[in-house]
């Protein structure tokens, strides 16, 4: 790792957080930066729900790097 992680509270819970990887999360994940991301919608992907579902019950976050969905 570039950096060592850092503690911080996220949704008033305390988690370990990398900050090089956090920095670029919502620019470079496929999901965050798909067409077929449709939170709410009937036909929103399937995987990108399964993923947040994970993350809220865990209170994590995912960086998608590869998936064959994709729509840019």
């Amino acid at each position: 790792m570039k950096e060592h992680p850092k503690e911080e509270t996220h949704h008033g819970v305390k988690v370990w957080v990398n900050k090089t990887t956090e920095a670029i999360r919502k620019k470079e994940c496929l999901c965050l930066n798909c067409g077929k991301l449709k939170p709410g919608q009937t036909d929103n992907c399937p995987t990108a729900q399964a993923f947040y579902e994970l993350c809220v019950k865990n209170n994590t976050a995912l960086m998608v790097t590869r998936c064959p969905l994709w729509l840019g």
